[in-house]
């Protein structure tokens, strides 16, 4: 009995164990064949954190050139077109296509010439650089190298040239005003090429030049019959609608014209020149309902154009006509009677002054400081777009003042500069940053997060090894219950179980440094809700202060203190500025090192460690109990299991020892770059601040003449505002008068009708005036000039007077006697 008992014991005992054991060996094979995986592709320290290839690179800058993104493509290009390299060619001339679409022409000229010159003839981007050349000296008009250009255009083989050579040849004799020369090069542009439907459109230019509209008319009008296949043969077709409502304009075909300018797409950027020309046809076609609706559009779709005062001011001239026009039509009787002129004459007026109220105090601002012959560079970063809060320095111009401004062709070009250059400085900032963040994330020490393609690889690693550790406890244990421990056995197990018992107890380390890192990025929330905070006080303060600067700048008697108060509060700002430069920054770099420097990662993985050690330590001394066991065959395989998965954290560990030394060799490499990286950025600030010093420099005449066009232009506006005023003052007197003058009329012809009606009555009523009594005086004498009768003669003085002047006045005695 105690027989069958043992044996039923020892199967009962056997049976899991060849289970677990087909199982762990099944596991265990996974794992090396795991292992070798992830021994394979090595990463080395070169490869890792280098940027991507240059083919990689070229790729994604012309995915953000056929986008739009220019200055995306010119950062990714940069680099690459100044290094040799298999991709250079066509990172230079993507970079020059680039600073050309951009209007940076003379950056453009340099990358297009070094094509021309260094380039082979035979290459893709040969011909395309020279056409631009031949481009900018037109744009430009500088035509000292056009000779050099076509020479090399010519010198290609005829059956060698693309279609670009006979257009840019065209182009080039159009803008020389040889117009059959270039109908010659245009004829040659194949039909049906990138450059078929701009020939077209120079074709109907042509036409237009020689004065034949009729022709230009049917090739305008074919042309945006035709089916765009690029963007730039879209943008062919808007310009050819617009040509066509121009030439229907000048050929008084004023309601083809207004169809032609209302087939441009409203979102097209020229849709604001369109409803600005179709109004003029409304106008003259006195259509002013519709000219005042495609104002009212215009005005919606470009609000903070610097011709919007042109458009106000049209709009007021347009009501006086509208008026004028209503009151014509009730005066004629087929007007509407409840249309009231006075309403338009009412808005006119409205128009005029608000445009006068609205660009008046920017013109005195201007003539402020004109007169006084301020310095213009005061208001750099304001027309420039660049300026924070820099309401210390001066109050700033008028929004009026500064759209005219800029508006200038000077002003634009400067502005253009100065965005390039603030935007080479936020790069370099960024670049900055980063360098530093990189500083920080080496300092950690961490080189588990750091390179995404060893991470994916250590945490695979790491839970094939904290399953091992389970396996070969549970292995251990197995091996235990066929032994008696004794000795250093006894000792190495209470160990071993202690450590593993501890690391076992350990929190998911995933889950811990998730929430570690939620925790901190909360934090960082709050302070940055905290930031923008005082960042909303700081724009509060900056709002009240350009209002009290300026308020002061008509107040003689205050100014000086206001502006002494505002200098001492301008200060604080900076400081506070300049703290909340850096809270952000910080905020910026320890959000990145949020998830470096894991402390509760590094002590597991050190935990880890120290049990796999003790499990070697026993399984080393178990391995010889197993002769000695109750069961020997079965302790020695699974001796054998446990030596297998020895072997495979072994292999683990060494391939984590391998990949942890090749990130420390990366971060080593990265270090010396960064070091690299921040001399040449010093180089760069220095290149930056000479560049930003010239544009402030050579700026501040074209900011002095910008200022004096300016002002000519707003005392335009004003002047305007002012006479459209007294037009409406004058249109209603005149209206006043003729309502005068036609009252006067209809009296007198109904003054006239009554008498005619009551004329017999009146003859009859009316008492004769006396019968005109003859002058007993003789008539004056024909030879005296006075009309008096000269003594001595007679009446018709051809003889003496019958009667002396005496005897005369003693006749009249007599006979009143």
């Amino acid at each position: 009995m105690r027989l069958i008992g043992k044996l039923l014991l020892a199967a009962a005992l056997a049976a899991p164990a060849v289970a677990s054991a087909d199982d762990v060996a099944s596991r265990l094979g996974n794992y090396e064949a795991e292992a070798r995986t992830l021994g394979t592709d090595m990463p080395t320290a070169q490869s890792l954190g280098a940027p991507s290839t240059s083919s990689h690179r070229l790729v994604d800058a012309q995915v953000a050139f056929g986008l739009g993104d220019y200055d995306a493509a010119i950062n990714q290009l940069f680099d690459l077109a100044n290094h040799p390299g298999p991709d250079a060619e066509a990172a230079t001339y993507y970079l020059a296509e680039s600073l050309y679409q951009k209007g940076d022409r003379g950056a453009a000229h340099n990358y297009f010439a070094q094509l021309a010159t260094s380039g082979s003839a035979n290459g893709k981007y040969y011909q395309p650089a020279l056409g631009r050349l031949i481009e900018l000296s037109i744009v430009t008009g500088d035509d000292s190298e056009v000779g050099t250009w076509t020479g090399k255009l010519d010198q290609i083989a005829p059956g060698l040239r693309q279609p670009l050579v006979p257009y840019v040849r065209g182009k080039l004799a159009y803008s020389q005003g040889k117009l059959d020369e270039a109908i010659a090069y245009f004829q040659d542009v194949p039909k049906g090429s990138d450059w078929d439907m701009q020939t077209e459109f120079f074709t109907g230019t042509i036409a237009v030049a020689k004065q034949d509209l009729a022709k230009a008319t049917d090739i305008f009008t074919d042309l945006i019959a035709r089916k765009p296949r690029t963007s730039a043969d879209r943008r062919v077709i808007e310009l050819g609608e617009l040509a066509l409502g121009r030439l229907y304009y000048e050929r008084d075909q004023f309601g083809k014209s207004i169809d032609a300018y209302l087939l441009v797409d409203r979102h097209s950027d020229l849709f604001p020149d369109a409803l600005y020309e179709v109004s003029w046809v409304y106008v003259k076609n006195k259509q002013y309902d519709k000219a005042l609706r495609a104002l009212e559009l215009l005005g919606q779709s470009e609000p903070d154009s610097g011709r919007t005062p042109t458009i106000r001011i049209l709009e007021g001239n347009l009501r006086i006509r509208k008026a004028q026009m209503i009151r014509a039509s009730q005066v004629e009787g087929t007007g509407n009677a409840a249309d009231d002129p006075g309403i338009e004459y009412e808005k006119a007026n409205t128009v005029f002054t608000d445009t006068h109220d609205q660009y008046y105090p920017g013109y005195i601002a201007l003539s402020k400081l004109v007169v006084a012959n301020a310095d213009p560079a005061k208001y750099f970063d304001q027309l420039t777009g660049r300026g924070g809060r820099a309401f210390e320095v001066t109050a700033p111009l008028p929004d009026e003042a500064a759209t005219f401004i800029r508006d200038q062709p000077g002003m634009q070009r400067l502005v253009g500069i100065a965005n390039d250059l603030a935007v080479v400085r936020t790069t370099l900032d960024q670049t900055r940053q980063m360098l530093d963040e990189l500083d920080l994330v080496i300092a950690s020490k961490d080189t588990y997060d750091v390179y995404p393609s060893l991470s994916a690889k250590r945490a695979r690693i790491a839970a094939i090894e904290d399953d091992l550790v389970k396996v070969r406890d549970d292995l251990a244990d197995q091996q235990l219950s066929l032994v008696n421990p004794s000795g250093d056995l006894a000792q190495l197990t209470a160990t071993r179980k202690q450590l593993s018992q501890q690391y076992g107890s350990q929190p998911n380390v995933e889950a811990a440094h998730g929430k570690a890192i939620g925790d901190a990025q909360s934090g960082y929330d709050a302070i940055e809700s905290a930031a923008d905070e005082v960042d909303s006080a700081l724009d509060s303060t900056h709002a009240m202060a350009v209002a009290m600067r300026t308020y002061a700048s008509f107040t003689s008697d205050q100014q000086q203190q206001v502006s002494t108060g505002l200098d001492d509060a301008a200060k604080d700002s900076h400081s506070i500025e300049g703290e909340l430069r850096d809270v952000r920054e910080e905020l910026a770099i320890g959000r990145t090192l949020a998830r470096f420097g894991d402390d509760g990662s590094a002590q597991t993985r050190a935990l880890r460690k120290q049990v796999t050690q003790a499990q070697d330590a026993e399984h080393r001394v178990l391995a010889g109990f197993a002769s000695a066991s109750r069961d020997p065959k079965r302790s020695q395989d699974l001796a054998a299991l446990g030596d297998r998965a020895a072997r495979i954290a072994d292999q683990l560990d060494q391939l984590d020892a391998q990949m942890d030394a090749v990130a420390q060799q990366a971060l080593q490499n990265t270090k010396q770059s960064i070091a690299t990286e921040r001399t040449n950025l010093a180089g760069l600030d220095k290149e930056l601040a000479d560049a930003e010093g010239e544009a402030r420099d050579g700026g501040t005449a074209v900011l002095a003449q910008s200022f004096l066009n300016a002002r000519v232009k707003l005392y335009d506006i004003v002047v305007r505002t002012d006479v459209g005023n007294v037009d409406v003052a004058w249109s209603q007197k005149e209206d006043n008068d003729d309502d005068l003058k036609r009252l006067n009329l209809a009296r007198a012809r109904e003054l006239k009708q009554l008498r005619d009606e009551f004329k017999d009555i009146l003859d009859d009523t009316t008492p004769k005036p006396p019968e005109h009594h003859k002058s007993d005086l003789p008539p004056p004498d024909a030879n005296t000039g006075d009309g008096r009768v000269n003594a001595g003669t007679s009446p018709q003085g051809t003889g003496p007077a019958s009667v002396k002047p005496d005897e005369q006045k003693d006749q009249k005695k007599g006979g009143s006697k």
